[in-house]
């Protein structure tokens, strides 16, 4: 079973966050440039999950992305792919870097050399990989299954240098070659209930990392921006219709997409006045309409309630447009 790779939760939320961010917000270019990294490191993954679907093996297996765990000294272990199979289980740390990468194992640190010749350092993936690796030992020692590790380059023009470390550095080509290799060195297996009990006590401990950034909302535009002006302009309720006051676009679903962006960047709850004044409507009506319509859960009465928008809230909205507003 390979999963599905979804993006993280701060990268939805930075994606939110320069689409209202204003721009010349004091803070706007280190947020940008959070949002580009973590952008490509999303992009890197994505790429290294084609060779996954591509893996030809005749016993069970499980490929877990984006495995979010909690270590007792309450730290967190954020593993980019954990693949489990009955002969091992390989931590799998990915990098989208380009350049020249230099790993150096006295200073446990990891350069990138620029064409330019600009030089920056990095968290060394090495060491992430080798701290995920020692906390999952400790985490399943009733199974009798090895833990081993890799790190894995999604950039295929990245040149490696200095690669002479315990733990192999690769790039994504080479990952099924080193698979085949790990089969050879690990032929004892695990009974498949085993290897499913493993998987589902993993998955019982995955906790949701949150964030913890909080931002006034006066910093951010208000509104439901408009997708086809990439979000520079605003757009106008009327008769159940979203319409763009510049290009003239019209959508009824780009509504769930702004309502993800208050719940990322303001709160998971919203009431009446809220909507009003976020979302720029003049109706009292048509906004007890807009939320009666999405029938979120909500407490309080009908004066002061408030309405609780879900964790899954584009897929819970989405039921509500086919028969467009009443």
């Amino acid at each position: 079973m390979v999963a599905i790779r979804k993006k993280p939760l701060k990268l939805l939320w930075l994606e939110a966050l320069m689409r209202r961010l204003l721009k010349d917000d004091v803070e706007f270019h280190y947020y940008q440039e959070q949002y580009r990294r973590l952008d490509a490191g999303f992009a890197g993954e994505q790429k290294v999950d084609h060779v996954w679907h591509e893996l030809i093996y005749p016993n069970t297996f499980f490929v877990l992305h984006n495995l979010c765990l909690m270590n007792t000294a309450q730290h967190l272990h954020q593993i980019d792919t954990l693949f489990i199979c009955p002969h091992f289980m390989l931590v799998v740390e990915i990098k989208n870097i380009h350049g020249r990468l230099e790993f150096n194992q006295h200073t446990h640190q990891c350069t990138r050399t620029r064409v330019d010749g600009t030089v920056e350092g990095f968290p060394n993936a090495l060491t992430q990989t080798e701290r995920h690796m020692g906390f999952l030992k400790n985490l399943i020692t009733s199974y009798s299954l090895p833990v081993e590790g890799a790190v894995v380059i999604a950039n295929p023009s990245t040149i490696i240098v200095n690669s002479t470390s315990t733990l192999p550095i690769f790039h994504a080509s080479g990952l099924h070659k080193y698979l085949q290799s790990l089969f050879k060195k690990h032929p004892k297996k695990l009974m498949d209930n085993q290897l499913t009990q493993l998987v589902h006590l993993l998955l019982s401990k995955q906790i949701i990392p949150q964030i913890h950034t909080s931002i006034a909302p006066s910093r951010f535009r208000h509104g439901v921006l408009c997708p086809k002006c990439t979000y520079q302009n605003n757009m106008y309720f009327h008769r159940g219709i979203w319409e763009c006051s510049f290009c003239h676009y019209r959508s009824i679903e780009i509504f769930a997409e702004a309502m993800l962006d208050y719940r990322l960047l303001i709160s998971h709850s919203i009431t009446n006045k809220q909507l009003r004044a976020f979302f720029r409507i003049n109706s009292n009506d048509a906004a007890t309409r807009l939320l009666r319509k999405f029938q979120f859960p909500y407490t309080g009465t009908y004066k002061n309630r408030v309405y609780h928008l879900p964790e899954n809230l584009l897929e819970h909205m989405k039921n509500f447009f086919d028969g467009g507003f009443a």
